[in-house]
């Protein structure tokens, strides 16, 4: 009898230690899930921030990249005119060409939110690691296609600009004339294209480079973005 009772109590015993701990467990599935949804409404609303920021970026670098081009264009027509290739309606066309042709911009994007979230460690709430990798390295690619336009603006100031002065013909007092024709035939000018081309075309390949990342980062949020 007593035996029966003993069997009872621990039945009962082991019963109430299974619904304590199966209580447990789905408390902390419940507290586990929870977690998980904070996490992942976090995740959507850093990445919709994210996909203004970048459609914003893309928009400014199109912008740049355009504009380099058209420089590219003058130089290479410049180059044309110099060796006899092809002609212009001198002056007018010379003076676009000469003003389209060193035209320089530098990459500005914007980048406080990708910053924002990276200072305060919240880039490991976004789940997909190759988007997490192309947000972490971002800012160096930008920091190196940036380069080209830096040294394309150093050696304008540098070189350039000063070699400009001596190609303003005195008129009356106080009035001159920037003599077009003399720059394009000297030798000066010549080396000045060549050293822009080579710079121009590196510089335009980074930016569509950057483009194409840039665009890759745009479609990568928009597959993790919830409809």
């Amino acid at each position: 009898m007593e035996k029966n009772k003993t069997r009872k109590y621990l039945k009962y015993a082991v019963g109430e230690i299974v619904l304590v701990m199966i209580g447990i467990l789905l408390a902390l599935q419940v507290n586990n899930w929870n977690e998980n949804r904070k996490i992942s409404n976090t995740e959507q609303l850093l990445l919709r921030d994210l996909r203004t920021e970048i459609q914003s970026n893309i928009v400014a670098l199109d912008e740049i990249i355009k504009s380099h081009s058209s420089s590219l264009d003058a130089i290479i027509t410049l180059d044309s005119v110099i060796t006899n290739l092809r002609q212009v309606n001198r002056p007018l066309e010379l003076g676009r060409l000469l003003g389209a042709h060193d035209y320089n911009s530098t990459y500005d994007p914007r980048t406080g939110i990708l910053n924002s979230i990276i200072n305060s460690g919240k880039l490991d709430y976004i789940s997909n690691r190759e988007l997490r990798y192309k947000f972490s390295s971002l800012n160096d690619i930008i920091i190196d296609t940036n380069e080209s336009a830096d040294e394309f603006s150093e050696m304008r100031a540098q070189f350039y600009w000063p070699f400009l002065a001596q190609f303003y013909d005195r008129q009356t007092v106080g009035r001159f004339k920037f003599n077009r024709e003399k720059i394009i035939n000297s030798s000066e000018f010549n080396w000045w294209l060549l050293l822009a081309k080579i710079n121009r075309k590196e510089g335009l390949v980074e930016e569509n480079d950057l483009m194409k990342t840039l665009k890759e980062i745009l479609e990568l949020i928009d597959s993790e973005i919830k409809k």
